[in-house]
């Protein structure tokens, strides 16, 4: 009974923090401009570091899903 609650509590606690920072996102998402060039100076550019980190977790993921799905065949 204490776990059901803990995850409610958890799942609750998740909903809320992700609702404030929704709420507080400012401006509109219509953008001014699509030079395909400047997205990449910026991906590649200030954005490199969280861009190659993203990379690897996708790949460790699909990595573990290939071993937990093989690991069943046995």
């Amino acid at each position: 009974m204490s776990k059901n609650l803990a995850y409610k509590a958890s799942a609750i606690l998740f909903f809320i923090v992700f609702a404030i920072n929704v709420v507080q996102i400012k401006g509109s998402f219509i953008p001014v401009s699509q030079d395909i060039a400047s997205i990449g100076v910026n991906l590649f550019g200030i954005y490199v570091t969280p861009f190659e980190l993203l990379s690897l977790i996708l790949v460790g993921g699909i990595v573990g899903m290939f071993y937990i799905t093989g690991k069943e065949e046995q």
